[in-house]
């Protein structure tokens, strides 16, 4: 695996860390600007969460919690789905986990 997908995810690993303990706003700025490197560099970072879900979608896989219905949301991103982008495309590095549940 890419090393930039490793530290991708250890950065969006944190990031939920600091949400939980509700000091996003004190590094919102920082992980803005680190993110932003990442994209200017060809990465393509998608982090589905508050998305409706899909069984079609194939660039993540997901659990499902609860009964499934028509109506059901990314309730949580355990990993972020990464492309890479190139001249004429954007490749898959990683798949997305996601949890997902009715909304």
């Amino acid at each position: 695996m890419d090393n930039h997908v490793q530290l991708i995810n250890q950065l969006l690993e944190i990031k939920q860390k600091i949400a939980q303990e509700k000091l996003e706003s004190k590094f919102e700025r920082n992980f803005n600007r680190i993110f932003s490197i990442f994209e200017e560099a060809g990465y393509l970072i998608q982090y589905p969460m508050g998305e409706k879900y899909s069984e079609t979608r194939s660039d993540y896989e997901a659990a499902i919690i609860g009964q499934e219905s028509n109506n059901m949301v990314v309730s949580q991103v355990i990993k972020p789905v990464i492309y890479r982008k190139t001249a004429d495309s954007a490749n898959l590095l990683q798949k997305g986990i996601v949890v997902v549940e009715k909304a």
